[in-house]
């Protein structure tokens, strides 16, 4: 089901794009709630028939083609500031791709750490990892307890399914992280933390 709604996501975005709607503008031409749409463009509702209908209607395409996988371009490129956005206070990021593989999924972000910030991640799962490609500055990041200082040019991996923190030291740090998550985790939810 996911890869459906993977699917619908996408291109409804391209469509809407392609038209030069806004989400706004979609719904007002479709029928469908803002709301809607937004999450069906997040891959976040399993709309029902007549939704779909109403946006294949809108970009006079059939419902098939909503669900089918878009045609990858020969050539992809994601440039600098685009792709899912994951900024929060210590970090300035982007997921550059996402990609199922067979073995699991790979996930590209950019990240740009700020000066003396600290981030702390929450494990990723069993098997997953990170490869962290450092572009400027320096960062202290690793699991807890096992934190080291990089500097630009260096390539740092480990173990992401514990709890691991990011910290720029001496100014603002910009780095590459390549997440491989095992399909088992891939596609398993997290479940919610425990409290007292």
């Amino acid at each position: 089901m996911t890869e459906l709604l993977d699917s619908l996501a996408a291109n409804v975005r391209r469509l809407r794009d392609m038209h030069g709607l806004s989400l706004s503008q979609l719904g007002e031409r479709s029928g469908v709630a803002k709301g809607t749409l937004f999450k069906v463009e997040r891959g976040q509702t399993n709309p029902n028939l007549e939704t779909l209908q109403a946006i294949a209607q809108t970009f006079e395409v059939h419902v098939t083609q909503l669900l089918a996988p878009p045609e990858a371009p020969a050539v992809e490129i994601v440039l600098d500031g685009e792709g899912e956005e994951i900024t929060d206070e210590a970090a300035v990021g982007h997921v550059l791709r996402r990609q199922l593989v067979r073995a699991g999924t790979v996930e590209i972000h950019s990240k740009t750490f700020h000066d003396g910030k600290v981030q702390l991640s929450v494990s990723h799962g069993p098997g997953a990892r990170e490869h962290v490609f450092i572009r400027t500055g320096s960062i202290r990041l690793g699991p807890l307890g096992h934190q080291v200082l990089v500097h630009a040019g260096a390539y740092v991996t480990y173990a992401a399914d514990e709890t691991h923190r990011w910290q720029a030291e001496g100014g603002d740090c910009t780095l590459w992280i390549v997440h491989t998550f095992p399909r088992t985790t891939a596609l398993k939810e997290v479940p919610p933390a425990e409290t007292d």
